[in-house]
């Protein structure tokens, strides 16, 4: 029952993200693979945004329902090439017993060529020792 009460919940807050967001049709595809190191820091690789740069996280806030956690958090993605930042706002959740997270994300700022950008997306997450590699995909426009 809990678990399904979680689903429920996670899905409201995920369904909240993209309406607080929104993207017209002419909205880009995104893809950002991002690899976490619990020990030496944040990179990720991308397509529809620039591609390559750093993250760092702050603002963590996290939350045990029964066998589930759920995580609130923002980042910040840097690109390498100048181009900017984007700031985003991650909702995720993880269930004891699996291997990642799943959740959403949404842009709530940007610097550079990224200043006007909106949009959002699902995040899949997967565990390995010692960090996480999540892939946000989404869409973006501005």
């Amino acid at each position: 029952m809990r678990l399904r009460r979680l689903g429920a919940l996670l899905a409201t807050g995920t369904l909240a993200l993209a309406l607080a967001a929104p993207v017209s049709a002419s909205a880009e595809s995104v893809r950002i693979d991002l690899h976490v190191d619990f020990a030496s820091g944040e990179t990720f690789t991308a397509e529809g945004f620039c591609p390559s740069g750093e993250a760092e996280s702050f603002g963590f806030h996290q939350a045990g329902v029964g066998r589930a956690t759920t995580f609130h958090l923002f980042k910040t993605l840097t690109c390498d090439d100048g181009s900017g930042s984007l700031t985003i706002r991650v909702e995720a959740s993880f269930v004891f017993g699996t291997s990642g997270t799943i959740g959403g994300w949404s842009v709530v700022g940007g610097t550079g060529d990224y200043a006007d950008t909106r949009g959002g997306g699902r995040i899949v997450g997967t565990s390995f020792e010692g960090g996480i590699d999540d892939l946000y995909t989404g869409r973006l426009t501005g």
